[in-house]
């Protein structure tokens, strides 16, 4: 999960108040990655724009900083997206980034309903910026960000859920052993050092995908969905929560659309490198159960911009 509103214990029990999380979860500065052979020359690489126009959770200076800076170290250029999204506004951008967008009424209350992040517009002009030769890479947690995010789904082909969606307790573990984690250039990288052979999320959000689209990532058998009654009524325990199965629901997933490449990834934790609470526990590429997370958001990244092959 882009840990935005996270599961408090390893089962997920209650839900913490959004400011009381966003005070507890901060960027790990000590965070680094080792990146033997980057694909440019540093800043000679295409310009990724990471969007803070959005109430994003994320922000390139701000819980996304590990992330900025692992493709700095790749090359790229990176900066902050404060404008509308606008064909004009990203003709600048060589990759857009938005990860966890909320709409201002949910930014400090997570009850439903969860309203579009985006203007009518804002849609338009990023689909069509997409469809002409645009990169985009969209990070969409759980509730009340899938809610968010989802009439912009809706147009690139996703159906979003907007609920929480686990694996089982813990975190979760896609694996290519087990076919929860497919075949892609984004999972084999440009050697073997670079392949993938594990990804671990944090909870995050379900998806159903429409046809252009290849999964990447499949939830297994053990998958849940739940509605959080908290988050809308502060009343009701985990027991009472509506929930189903989302067995071979889809984390994660690429498409190329006309000249464009889209990657959408239902969870954000897992490109960032996080700690919280007075311990310090970390979360993201910086989790040590999560080892190769930074190797796959960075092929992720490389896809995109075209440094690995479709």
């Amino acid at each position: 999960m882009a840990k935005t509103k996270r599961v408090a214990s390893a089962t997920g029990a209650l839900m913490l108040l959004p400011l009381y999380v966003a005070a507890q979860q901060v960027s790990d500065e000590s965070f680094t990655f080792h990146n033997p052979r980057p694909a440019f020359a540093m800043g000679e690489g295409p310009q990724v724009c990471i969007d803070e126009g959005h109430h994003n959770f994320h922000t390139a200076d701000g819980r996304y900083k590990p992330f900025a800076e692992l493709l700095r170290g790749d090359g790229y250029s990176v900066a902050g997206f404060a404008g509308d999204f606008t064909q004009d506004a990203l003709a600048g951008c060589d990759l857009l980034v938005v990860a966890n967008p909320l709409a201002a009424e949910n930014e400090d209350d997570w009850s439903y309903p969860h309203p579009s992040a985006f203007a009518k517009d804002e849609i338009r002009g990023l689909m069509e910026w997409v469809r002409g030769g645009g990169r985009f890479l969209l990070f969409a947690d759980h509730a009340p960000i899938a809610g968010a995010a989802r009439d912009l789904g809706a147009v690139f082909g996703i159906v979003m859920i907007d609920a929480y969606v686990d694996g089982g307790p813990g975190p979760d573990q896609f694996r290519i052993a087990d076919g929860t984690l497919l075949t892609h250039s984004i999972v084999r990288g440009r050697s073997p050092a670079e392949r993938v052979d594990s990804v671990m999320t944090f909870t995050g959000q379900a998806i159903q995908i429409t046809q252009g689209w290849e999964p990447l990532l499949i939830f297994g058998p053990e998958a849940k969905a739940r509605i959080s009654l908290e988050q809308s009524f502060q009343r009701g325990s985990r027991a009472d929560w509506p929930e189903f199965s989302v067995a071979g629901w889809v984390h994660g997933a690429v498409r190329e659309w006309d000249e464009g490449r889209v990657v959408f990834l239902g969870e954000a934790a897992m490109c960032s490198a996080q700690v919280s609470g007075p311990e310090r526990n970390p979360m993201g590429m910086n989790d040590p159960r999560a080892p190769q997370d930074a190797q796959f958001c960075l092929n992720v990244v490389r896809w995109l911009t075209g440094v690995l092959d479709p």
